[in-house]
């Protein structure tokens, strides 16, 4: 036959164990007391909201760039980067050392925005609010030379380019010239192949003869000669136009207008943690908990029939 517990009994055993409850409620929140205020260490939170975007500012050739390098998942990873923070705290002196678990860093959802919380936690407000100004000019600059890194291999590839194409003109010009000396051309067909101008000369007799006898075979070589000059020519303004936009902005490139603090890490007064009065409420329930289940073992044990030996 099943027993069943009525509500009113249940209170009766509660008060009946009331001093018992009590006092380990007290215990509880004693324990609770002493961890708060003398075993967890006192933490400091100080926040910052950056926005990293990349199209700020007009960059042309750099543009591709610069979006690559300039956005809020990338900032997020290279601030959490351990090997570079860690680095960073040598550099600015700091004595703490450094922790990947004290920072956070959220990125909006949001992509319009662009935005990202970071949170910092230390042991003194300003050390968390000058520990995330270290972290915060660390990424920058660390960004900043990722792009500058970039714009020295562009560089480096340009110029080869450039002296390449530069050869391969040089070539085919002196070849062109050789044509029109060993033909006794006029020399004002030299003058045109360099200087693209249509200017006429007075040309001797001797001369007139010599054009007059061009052949097709000669004419046509002379004018792909022309045409490959041309042609490489105009490739080498293209490059060599790239070429001088990189090496203005390796001159003149600098992170700040694609990373905006919006909000400067804050100096809090309270620390974050511990929360001292969820520890209090978390010790008053634990206590009761305990209370309760030791005066309800006590009733059952008092109430159980002993096994008959035989």
């Amino acid at each position: 036959m099943e027993e069943t517990v009525k509500l009113r009994e249940i209170i009766e055993i509660v008060l009946k164990g009331k001093i018992i409850i009590a006092i380990f409620m007290i215990i509880s929140l004693i324990l609770a007391a002493t961890i708060n205020w003398f075993v967890l260490d006192e933490k400091y939170e100080s926040v910052a909201i950056v926005q990293v975007t990349s199209g700020v500012q007009e960059t042309g050739i750099l543009a591709s760039y610069i979006q690559a390098e300039f956005t809020p998942t990338i900032y997020s990873q290279r601030i959490q980067n351990k090997p570079i923070m860690k680095q960073a705290f040598e550099d600015a002196g700091v004595k703490n050392k450094y922790n990947g678990k004290n920072l956070k860093a959220i990125v909006d959802v949001d992509p319009t925005k662009n935005l990202i919380e970071l949170t910092y936690t230390a042991s003194a407000p300003d050390k968390a609010q000058h520990q995330l100004q270290v972290l915060m000019e660390a990424t920058k600059q660390k960004m900043n030379e990722s792009v500058q890194s970039t714009l020295i291999d562009l560089e480096t590839t340009y110029n080869s380019e450039l002296n390449s194409l530069s050869n391969e003109i040089e070539l085919i010009i002196e070849q062109y010239n050789k044509i029109i000396r060993d033909n006794k051309l006029p020399e004002i067909l030299i003058l045109q192949t360099v200087l693209n101008n249509e200017t006429v000369l007075n040309i001797t007799k001797d001369q007139t003869t010599s054009l007059s006898n061009i052949n097709g075979n000669l004419q046509n070589k002379l004018l792909q000669m022309q045409a490959q000059i041309q042609t490489k020519s105009e490739e080498y303004r293209k490059i060599l136009a790239s070429y001088q936009t990189v090496k203005t902005g390796l001159n003149s490139f600098k992170p700040d207008p694609f990373i905006r603090v919006i909000g400067e890490p804050t100096l809090e007064e309270d620390p974050s943690s511990p929360n001292r009065v969820l520890n209090l409420g978390i010790g008053l329930i634990f206590g009761i908990m305990v209370g309760l289940c030791i005066v309800f073992f006590r009733h059952f044990w008092r109430n159980s029939v002993p096994l008959k030996q035989n």
